[in-house]
């Protein structure tokens, strides 16, 4: 799910002790976030549905914020990659598609709704994202270290926590001695390349730059 561009949202309904969901997205260009948010939805959800769907909400505003940007610096090739946004919730989905989807979203803000408007102006496109995947994820709550290390790998940060990855799903096994490994070629982050057998799915290795 994690190509080269795309947006990502996602909640976590009722976690606070007040019960309002927290909403989280991300988006991001050339495998790298370049914007993120992180914050208590103003209303408590009365379903998890409902609270995808607010999330969602902000994700859309800052969609078409970042269209627009992207249209005024000429990089308009990028514009269907922000429009892309995946979420992990079929109800919520369903709702932006079909306005008779359920009698019960009818106390959901007309606010809300919008995304209804820009789906079927197809500014937006949603996909379904499962959970295991969601890159925003980590920004509605505390996460397992597995998880954590996927998702900080799932927003470009490429750093310690491949090898944090590596020794936790391969249970520290295997020893990594060429775990960091200097470039000639000359790469984003001072020319330094990672090798990680973890993004490939098996043993061999595979070579971010």
């Amino acid at each position: 799910m994690q190509g080269l561009g795309a947006g990502f949202t996602d909640a976590d309904w009722g976690s606070s002790e007040d019960r309002k969901s927290i909403g989280g997205y991300t988006f991001l260009l050339n495998g790298s976030a370049i914007s993120w948010n992180s914050k208590k939805q103003s209303t408590v959800a009365l379903s998890s549905t409902e609270a995808e769907y607010i999330a969602l909400t902000q994700a859309v505003k800052e969609s078409i914020w970042l269209q627009a940007l992207l249209l005024d610096l000429g990089a308009r090739r990028h514009i269907d990659e922000i429009s892309n946004i995946y979420i992990d919730n079929q109800g919520a989905i369903a709702l932006a598609r079909n306005p008779e989807f359920h009698a019960r979203t009818k106390h959901i803000d007309i606010q809300y709704h919008f995304v209804r408007q820009h789906t079927e102006n197809k500014t937006i496109q949603l996909t379904y994202c499962p959970s295991s995947e969601m890159t925003a994820d980590i920004f509605t709550k505390a996460l397992p270290q597995p998880a954590f290390t996927r998702h900080n790998l799932g927003l470009g940060l490429i750093d310690r926590s491949v090898m944090i990855l590596q020794e936790t799903e391969l249970g520290g096994e295997e020893s990594y001695e060429e775990f960091y490994s200097e470039t000639e070629a000359g790469s984003p982050g001072e020319g330094r390349c990672y090798y990680s057998p973890v993004l490939t799915g098996d043993e061999s290795y595979s070579t971010i730059c």
